[in-house]
């Protein structure tokens, strides 16, 4: 019989026995999962490319340096571009445009320089500048609009439904002819979760495949973008919103995911009428003239290589239209999409946001009429569509018209009711400034105004800030209370002898303010060479005082000043500013 004695060793061997086999089961799986990760490439392509008549390129916007919050240095941006044969990349650091010297070609990676604005209501990301204006953005979405209309350049709203509340667009009605990211890295990097975690460890075994399997689909996104596009325009663009650079503790950070790996991962495919030249300014206004109309395509390239596809209409007689250009409607249009795909893709055709069509791999069909026309192509197994394209819009030519979105316009003027100081022979108006800044202590100007009079000039140097001394700044101040209650602005003229930004502010009485008591309430005006009538209405000013008592108390006003610190300039800007006839309206 059994020895009960040996029993409890009996156990414990078939136990360890047990433990022994699920280990080496989990470690064969384990294993077996890592080899496919590791061995897991691009998709092969099937199909043949559609002869539409454009030239190709390939790149990549919205990208921070060490110019902003980024990890890596413009250097670095540019060499992770060449590492993958990119077209081009722009560099768009937060709030400035301090990369333009390394604007241009670097081998056959062309280098744009534009900026990410942060606003009240949320980001702007603006490419095309023609130049570093010298001023700040001031945080107001419609300055910012204006601004980047002002410097030859276009608009699209970054991460529009970002996790992060603080990050989100809320703003959907501003006027103004802006775009939209569709897919954003950074907010896929947020979606991620505890996903994320693989991704790490994954990322050095095959870094492609660790990224896009933490993607998710941007569905609310293409929502929200069909939404807008039932009534104007919109085009759809990617933005890496790579940092290479992953907060961990206070200061320590990782570099990751790194611009090389963000760079392969997606890419905005454009379609260009002329082959790139190896010239800056020519293939800048090639590049730039596509990303503007929208004559581009989103591609996932870690998943398969999109730089072969193709979305047009085209008429009876051969005419063609492709992404990012408007169709007068006639009848017989058919929709032709494809080339080289990978093998059983889904190439969807929707029509104003539903899908009215679906084929393999190539898609040739008649339209039924009027509407808004893109194409994703889906890829089984991959959440985020492998290519989301730029649409066609085809309705009638008043209808066309009307979608096209004008730019905000300038405000609007008021003559005042009441003017406070015409600034002719005395004011009320000091000068003041940091120890390191310059001003003139002589104000009035006899020969400055626009007619036969008097004007207050400012003629300023804005200081170097330091550590020991951050705040830089010239201001007049006038420091008379007034009663200004049912008064609904303030209005001047103003002239400089350059393009400069300067702070208008009105502070009220609040006792719970450190300021000395008032809480200041502020926007910003930008100044011409030229005479011009500002007005300002009491509703466009805001407050960023953590004691705020929540609104602009009229009848308690106890300044009003005119400031230009290194929130409007530059430090060591300097030039000169006139202004004439400050009245409320």
């Amino acid at each position: 019989g059994t020895n009960i004695e040996n029993t409890p060793l009996m156990f414990a061997r078939n136990r360890t026995s047990f433990v022994l086999l699920f280990v080496s089961i989990i470690q064969i799986i384990l294993g077996v999962y890592l080899f496919r990760v590791a061995v897991w490439g691009p998709m092969p392509l099937t199909g043949i490319a559609i002869d539409d008549g454009y030239e190709r390129a390939s790149g990549v916007v919205h990208v921070h340096t060490t110019l902003s919050d980024g990890g890596g240095s413009p250097e670095d941006v540019i060499a992770a571009a060449r590492l993958n044969s990119l077209d081009f990349v722009a560099i768009t650091d937060h709030n400035n445009l301090d990369a333009f010297p390394y604007a241009g070609y670097h081998g056959d990676t062309l280098a744009l320089v534009g900026s990410e604005l942060s606003t009240t209501v949320g980001h702007l990301l603006a490419l095309g500048l023609e130049e570093d204006p010298g001023f700040r953005f001031s945080g107001n979405a419609t300055d910012g609009l204006v601004d980047i209309h002002d410097l030859g350049g276009f608009a699209f709203v970054a991460h529009p439904l970002s996790p992060r509340k603080g990050l989100q667009w809320s703003a959907t009605n501003l006027t103004g002819p802006w775009g939209l990211e569709i897919i954003n890295g950074d907010n896929q990097w947020r979606r991620a979760g505890l996903r994320s975690i693989m991704t790490l460890a994954l990322f050095q075994l095959n870094r492609p495949y660790s990224l896009l399997r933490i993607m998710t689909s941007p569905k609310d996104t293409l929502t929200y973008w069909d939404d807008m596009l039932e009534g104007r325009d919109v085009i759809g663009i990617f933005g890496a919103d790579a940092h290479n650079r992953l907060s961990i503790i206070d200061e320590w950070s990782l570099k990751f995911p790194s611009y090389d790996s963000l760079f392969s991962l997606a890419q905005n495919h454009l379609l260009l009428n002329n082959p790139l030249s190896g010239e800056a300014e020519i293939d800048r206004a090639l590049i730039l003239g596509a990303l503007r109309e929208g004559r581009f395509y989103i591609g996932l390239d870690g998943l398969a290589p999109a730089d072969m596809f193709s979305f047009i209409i085209e008429s009876r007689d051969g005419r063609q239209w492709t992404m990012g250009q408007s169709v007068p409607y006639e009848p017989n249009l058919r929709a032709r999409a494809g080339g080289h795909v990978p093998a059983g893709a889904q190439i969807r055709l929707l029509r104003d946001g539903e899908m009215f069509a679906e084929t393999l791999e190539t898609l040739n069909i008649p339209l039924p009429g009027v509407g808004v026309y893109r194409v994703e192509v889906a890829v089984d197994g991959w959440q985020v569509p492998w290519v989301i394209s730029n649409p066609i819009p085809v309705f009638e030519r008043e209808r066309l018209l009307a979608r096209t979105a004008d730019w905000p316009p300038r405000s609007k003027t008021v003559e005042p009711a009441e003017i406070l100081d015409r600034f002719d022979g005395n004011t009320v108006f000091v000068a003041s400034r940091d120890t390191t800044s310059m001003v003139n202590e002589n104000l009035l100007d006899p020969d400055g105004d626009r007619h036969n009079g008097g004007a207050i000039r400012i003629a300023f140097r804005l200081g170097q800030p330091t550590s020991d001394h951050p705040d830089v700044f010239v201001a007049l101040v006038n420091l008379e209370d007034r009663d200004l209650e049912g008064r609904e602005g303030i209005t001047f003229w103003i002239r400089a002898d350059g393009v400069y930004r300067m702070w208008v502010q009105v502070r009220d009485e609040n006792l719970a303010s450190s300021d000395d008591s008032t809480e200041w309430w502020f926007t910003s005006v930008k100044t011409q060479t030229d005479w011009e009538q500002v007005s300002v209405p009491f509703t466009s000013l805001r407050s960023i005082n953590p004691q705020t008592d929540g609104q602009l108390d009229l009848d308690k006003v106890r300044a009003i000043v005119f400031v230009i610190d290194k929130g409007a300039m530059k430090p060591g800007s300097q030039g000169m500013i006139w202004l004439d006839d400050l009245g409320v309206y």
